[in-house]
């Protein structure tokens, strides 16, 4: 009724002032909105800068370690490892730090060997073949080797890579050289010869003397090689970066090439896109910065007086809104817990399906093992035992003698095999229970090797015994007598012919510890993982010909571990092998 009663003019009038609101409401919703916009722009331009900023950093900590080698006539490899480290621990992003000196070819055979005496016995110069394996390098006049490597990880394959031999390395290389300045790159990871991870390198050069030559020619006469460091670029950035990203702000970084991404993921429902360029010597990054509403809580919103003019209309929609929001919330919650248990279910039902099948196979391996392990000493006593019923009598007392020897060795080996079995099965079932006692291990030990001592005199194997004066401790004595057993048997099995075994029993803080070391060709690194597994036999060229079980390491493991104690193994510093095993002083902490 009272819209009916308006004149044209008004209703013109209204329409005028409704269309002028809104003309108004826009303009000043797009001069927000270009306000917002700029403030990004100057956020992603800032932080490009400080991007930069830290790139220099790093190339600043570089140059601090090739100053270190320009001061000191010489840095040793324990003066490398001690002033890196402490930038390896600040910076879990850094890969290595590379030390590679300028070699000539006369220079050769010595730093290999310096390198030899330092530890690395397989050091060499080295290149990449065509097949991308590594090859002794060939000779020729000069080589940038990587002499020192931080940190190295127990894999030395890297140490000795001549860089030159890398058309990419050389290149970079001979920037930083004839600059003076350090140079950076990104490219894919030729050091460590990862070709799908693109890495940051960094070229930092020394020269002979205090300062940079002036001149290029007078940095190429007096360069004597570069300290490299190489850079996990998606750590990198993260580390640099992220602490310091305003909400609502993300960033992607891309290659040169635009066809690799370094860092980040590019979001769909952005609002805003800026792309700067990042340039550092031969690095140059694309950077996307994106944003939302998060991004300072997005435009100005002081354009939203208006919404008081539907203020009823948008409370009615929001409740409705809510009501079907609430519903929809609910069934969401339901079907995310519904989802949730499933998952769970099926996580265990996994679990167990693949506890099942490793169970098979441990239990086919060891049927595999055994069956293999009692079928030769079992035909060999078939195979003897038949010939003397046939032709015993046919044959001389001293044949027949070494017959029997040989169906009693095998015999022997098959109740070995059998106790050995028994004893793992007791131990892993549980059903092995130590009868704890006070004894002298020290007498304990000088038992053991007078039971075997013929065996050593056979290969003129000397016993040298540091056993120190200790505390009656408790023990098991045949369960202990097994793992000396164990370990003597093993000692004089691998030692050489004139060798020498070391047995020392010392006392620490509240445990006994005895180390039993032989001169035998030690265990390669590729057995260690199996050392302590059963039916894991390791043998060298000078034990192919005895047998074993392959359980008396575990075992012997197994029943130090049921007295509280350890059983570990480090190579010898004479190439041997050295087993240590410790038991508790303290009673109370024994199981019985």
């Amino acid at each position: 009724m009272f819209f009916k009663k308006l004149t044209y003019t008004t209703w013109g009038l209204l329409v005028l002032a409704i269309t002028l609101m809104f003309v108004t409401l826009n303009n000043v919703k797009k001069e927000n909105e270009y306000d917002w916009v700029q403030q990004f722009e100057q956020e992603g331009i800032k932080n490009t800068r400080f991007l930069e900023e830290q790139l220099e950093n790093i190339a600043r900590e570089l140059t601090g370690i090739a100053s270190l080698f320009q001061a000191s006539k010489t840095v040793t490899r324990h003066g490398f490892r001690a002033y890196t480290s402490s930038l390896l621990e600040k910076n879990d992003f850094i890969k290595s730090f590379q030390w590679v000196p300028r070699v000539q070819r006369d220079q050769r055979p010595a730093l290999e060997s310096m390198a030899q005496k330092d530890g690395f016995i397989n050091f060499k110069f080295t290149t990449r073949s065509k097949k991308s394996t590594i090859i002794t390098a060939s000779l020729k006049n000069e080589y940038f080797p990587i002499y020192y490597m931080e940190p190295h990880s127990g894999d030395e394959s890297f140490l000795g890579f001549d860089i030159s031999t890398q058309p990419v390395l050389l290149d970079l290389m001979n920037r930083a050289r004839d600059s003076g300045e350090v140079v950076a790159a990104s490219t894919v990871n030729l050091i460590h010869m990862d070709q799908k991870k693109i890495v940051a390198i960094f070229f930092s050069p020394f020269y002979e003397g205090e300062d940079i030559p002036e001149t290029i020619e007078g940095r190429r006469n007096l360069f004597l090689g570069v300290v490299l460091g190489t850079y996990k670029i998606k750590k990198m950035i993260k580390n640099i970066i992220n602490p310091y990203l305003a909400p609502g702000v993300f960033l992607t970084v891309l290659d040169e090439d635009r066809k690799n991404q370094l860092y980040g993921n590019l979001k769909e429902n952005a609002l805003i896109k800026k792309e700067m360029v990042l340039g550092f010597s031969q690095i140059r990054w694309f950077l996307v910065w994106q944003g939302n509403l998060e991004f300072q809580k997005g435009p100005n919103r002081l354009h939203n007086w208006l919404s008081a003019a539907v203020l009823v209309l948008i409370i009615f929609i929001a409740v409705i809104f809510q009501i079907l929001s609430s519903r929809a919330r609910r069934i969401e919650n339901e079907v995310r817990l519904q989802t949730n248990e499933l998952k769970k279910l099926k996580s265990e039902l996994e679990e167990k399906n693949l506890s099942l099948h490793e169970l098979i196979k441990v239990k086919n391996e060891l049927l595999g093992m055994a069956s293999h392990d009692l079928r030769n000493p079992l035909t060999s006593i078939q195979g003897y035992s038949g010939f003397l019923l046939k032709k015993g009598a046919t044959l001389r007392e001293e044949t027949r003698t070494d017959f029997l020897k040989i169906i009693n060795s095998a015999s022997g080996n098959i109740l070995e095999l059998l106790n050995d079995l028994l004893s793992l099965s007791a131990i892993e079932s549980g059903q092995l229970v130590l009868n704890l006692k006070p004894g002298n291990l020290r007498s304990l030990i000088e038992e053991r090797i007078r039971l075997y001592t013929h065996l050593a005199t056979e290969k003129n194997i000397h016993f040298k015994i540091n056993c120190q004066e200790t505390p009656v401790v408790l023990f098991d004595t045949p369960r202990i007598e097994q793992v000396l057993d164990n370990l003597l048997t093993n000692a004089i099995k691998f030692s050489p012919v004139g060798g020498v075994i070391e047995i020392i029993m010392e006392s620490g803080k509240g445990y006994m510890r005895v180390t039993i070391t032989d001169e035998g060709p030690g265990i390669k690194s590729e057995n260690l993982d199996d050392l302590f597994k059963p039916f894991k036999k390791i043998d060298s060229d000078s034990t192919k010909d005895e047998k074993g079980t392959g359980l008396g390491l575990a075992i012997a493991k197994k029943m130090i571990e049921l007295h509280n104690g350890t059983l570990t193994f480090k190579p010898s510093k004479n190439q041997g092998a050295s087993f240590s095993f410790k038991l508790p002083t303290n009673p109370s902490s024994l199981q019985t």
